[in-house]
């Protein structure tokens, strides 16, 4: 492969898959403490949203880093199904083709539009 390649997230090594998911959390939670998850509930997630919320829930008097890393550590098969459902693809190094702000205003767009 090159390394224009685009993959899945499971495609990754677990290396790079453990470093998408943590990165992928810091976003997530940013939309959960916002209260503003409805865009990914358009996708098939509600499972693993679930499961990732109640536990952010419970970590809420944990601080920030603390609760990412607890979220990450429980959680972490949850994110890795998660973002495996938004079609975020990645590239071999592990970063993903778009930040996920960017890919959130893209999506919210054409939401938006339609």
């Amino acid at each position: 492969m090159n390394d224009d390649a685009q993959l899945s997230i499971t495609q990754l090594n677990d290396s790079l898959q453990h470093k998408a998911v943590e990165a992928f959390a810091a976003f997530y939670q940013r939309l959960f403490d916002a209260n503003n998850l409805e865009l990914m509930s358009n996708y098939p997630v509600v499972n693993y949203m679930t499961d990732i919320n109640e536990h952010l829930n419970l970590s809420r008097f944990m601080t920030k880093d603390q609760r990412i890393t607890d979220s990450v550590d429980f959680s972490y098969q949850d994110y890795l199904n998660l973002i495996d459902k938004l079609d975020q693809p990645y590239f071999e190094s592990g970063n993903p083709a778009q930040t996920w702000d960017e890919w959130y205003a893209s999506h919210f767009a054409q939401v938006s539009k339609s």
